[in-house]
Order: C-alpha cells, then structure tokens, then sequence
C-alpha cells in the first residue's frame, strides 16, 4: 500500500496511529528481534502488511503469523497475502488480548504491537500488557514500535526485562520497546 493510500486510511479511521508506511529500516529491527525458536507469533496492529510479509519470510514451515488489525481498509490490504501460515483476525487487539490462548496456537513466543497505546485508555494500555505478559511462553518476547515510549512504566511493572531502542530512519522516528519475561 502505498504511502498516499496508508494516509487516507489513517485520515479515515482515528485508531490508525501510524502516518506513514514503516520503513525498511523499521521492518528489518523488527526482523532482529525474531529469532529462531519463535514459531508462534501474534501480530498487533499489522496494518497493510509490510511487516506481516516480511515476518512471514522468517517464520518457519511449521509456523503461525495471527495478525489482529481493527481497520477494515487494511484487513483487505491484509488478505491478499496468500500464505497458509497467515491468520487474519479482524478484531480489537484490546479484547483479544484478554485470552490470546483461544486463538489457536500452542503457545505464543512473540507478540509484535505497533497499535497507538497513546490512543487508548490507560485501563487499556495497562490491560493489554499485562494480559500479553502473562500469555507468553517462557523466553517470550512483547515487541512494541511507535512514536513515544509511554508505555515504558508499564512494562517495566509486567516484565523483568525490558529495553528501550530507537529507529531514526523512520518518519518519525519509531520507540522500540522489548519486553522478556
């Protein structure tokens, strides 16, 4: 999709948080976090697919991409990937966090967010760390990317590990924040 095509999606919907496309720069530090042994990976926030298609090329033959995106412009952007391994969940990444382990993977290994916790409740932004924290599996990974880091204190009170990166080459810059238990 586009760069125009992602802004007017964003001018559409207010729960779109990113303006812009996410750079290759972007897409390959959220690369970087994926390692090997995460077969099982949830996607919040997914977009128009850049990422998706590019964690699709890391993933396994025997993995699982479930991406949750809320935008419906985006969810058909979503489905032209044709990829057995791809599940496409329309729905609030908010809610569905609530029981992640209905979802149908054997565990969950990774959890990569870009949705806008700067746009939701504070109740919200708590309940959707808190909920993916205690569905990851051991060496689990939260990998948020946006433009601020506020909900650094919050995974700081879920996690035991979390570290604070940013990515200059993306307009604007985007906050990585990765969460291990």
């Amino acid at each position: 999709m586009a760069n125009f095509k992602f802004l007017k999606a964003t001018l559409k919907d207010f729960r779109v948080g990113a303006l812009t496309v996410s750079s290759r720069y972007t897409i390959r530090r959220v690369l970087k976090e994926i390692k090997s042994h995460h077969k099982f990976i949830i996607e919040y926030g997914a977009g128009d697919g850049a990422a998706t298609k590019e964690i699709l090329r890391f993933l396994p033959r025997d993995g699982k991409l479930i991406v949750i995106e809320l935008n419906d412009d985006f969810v058909r952007e979503l489905q032209k990937i044709k990829d057995e391994r791809l599940k496409i969940i329309r729905g609030d990444a908010v809610e569905l966090s609530k029981n992640l382990k209905l979802l149908g993977l054997p565990r969950v290994d990774m959890v990569i967010s870009s949705i806008p916790f700067t746009l939701l409740k504070p109740t919200s932004r708590a309940a959707i760390i808190k909920n993916t924290g205690a569905t990851l599996a051991a060496n689990g990974i939260f990998l948020i990317y946006q433009y601020s880091p506020l909900v650094m204190p919050i995974l700081k009170k879920y996690f035991k590990n979390v570290r604070l990166d940013l990515e200059l080459r993306n307009f604007p810059p985007y906050f990585f924040m990765i969460a291990k238990n």
